[in-house]
């Protein structure tokens, strides 16, 4: 799906989120159109960037593979103590990915049933990061539907083809043509790699390099697309860890400092918020069932120009929701 590579992929932990986020972006994004893509086996949904699910387009699923393998991840951790207590890990993968072309396993299901192929002192998690450190699964595409709250279940994913330099080069074109311009470091916090991973892939591609205000050097595509800064920027709701909120290390730009632990928790929970002039200006919650209402919430003083575009995008985004849901309006929040 050309919209979702041309997002660098999808965050995908709490399953609306894609889907709200191609309504914010693309016009007319109708529902079943991410959905049918996902039965068609056109996009899928994996254990990504930084060791999170994301969507990505089944033709660049293997490059994301090769390119975010987290190495120093925990889900690495338990091959690793596999093959010091004498277990032939490839044997047990294949073993494990032989179950899941039987019937897609939730994480439970998996570890359960070879519990017995894992030594007593280890625990539980270590069968299922066997097929998960490398990238052997994906979840089954049902788990991607809006609404899915069931927990994932893992098939067995594609044979891994893609060459790492190539991956690497890719997907940093990938990220930048998403989040550019950007910093080496922004770069490392999206990706979940050191520096060292992609400098080379940086060295080999045509970039242009900027200064930031703050004098940090950025780099982009040379050919990319750098609007003016006066340039107005429409009101646009944001899901639950949406990328834009995550692509950053340095996230001034998009994310006020002093609204980042506001948005982003302790507990790595990302608020849906909304953007004024580009940057967060606030949250807003619509449950799924019950009355289709929706709650804003600002983070600081908006004019009453900006406070009815907030509204207006807010009631489109209810009504897209919540189709054939009688509304009970969007609300501010009492300051």
């Amino acid at each position: 799906m050309t919209a979702v590579e041309r997002l660098a992929g999808m965050q995908a932990q709490y399953s609306p989120s894609p889907y709200i986020g191609l309504w914010s972006r693309v016009r007319n994004f109708k529902r079943d159109e991410l959905e049918v893509a996902l039965a068609d086996h056109l996009v899928y949904k994996a254990t990504l960037m930084r060791g999170t699910l994301h969507l990505v387009s089944a033709r660049q699923f293997d490059l994301f593979r090769v390119a975010s393998r987290f190495p120093r991840h925990v889900w690495s951790e338990g091959p690793r103590q596999l093959a010091e207590r004498g277990i032939d890990v490839e044997a047990l993968r294949e073993d494990i990915l032989t179950a899941l072309d039987t019937r897609a396993l939730k994480k439970p299901e998996l570890e359960k049933a070879f519990r017995h192929r894992v030594p007593a002192d280890l625990p539980d998690w270590v069968a299922f990061s066997v097929i998960v450190s490398v990238g052997a699964a994906i979840n089954h595409h049902e788990d991607a539907r809006f609404g899915h709250f069931s927990g994932s279940r893992y098939r067995r994913a594609p044979l891994p083809v893609a060459d790492p330099e190539d991956a690497i080069r890719a997907v940093v074109t990938s990220y930048l043509a998403a989040f550019g311009p950007a910093s080496r470091g922004d770069l490392a916090q999206w990706l979940g790699r050191s520096v060292g991973t992609f400098s080379a892939a940086l060295d080999s591609l045509d970039l242009v390099t900027l200064e930031a205000e703050d004098g940090r050097n950025l780099v982009d595509l040379r050919d990319a697309p750098r609007p003016d800064p006066t340039v107005p920027a429409p009101v646009r709701f944001l899901p639950k860890w949406d990328n834009l909120l995550l692509a950053y290390d340095r996230r001034e730009r998009v994310l006020p400092e002093a609204l980042r632990k506001t948005v982003i928790r302790k507990n790595g929970d990302v608020l849906s918020t909304f953007l004024v002039d580009g940057l967060v200006a606030g949250a807003w919650e619509a449950p799924l069932r019950g009355p289709a209402v929706m709650t804003l919430t600002s983070f600081g003083s908006l004019s009453a120009r900006h406070r009815r575009a907030v509204e207006r995008e807010g009631e489109g985004l209810l009504d897209w929701l919540r189709p054939g849901t009688p509304s009970g309006g969007v609300a501010w929040k009492p300051e």
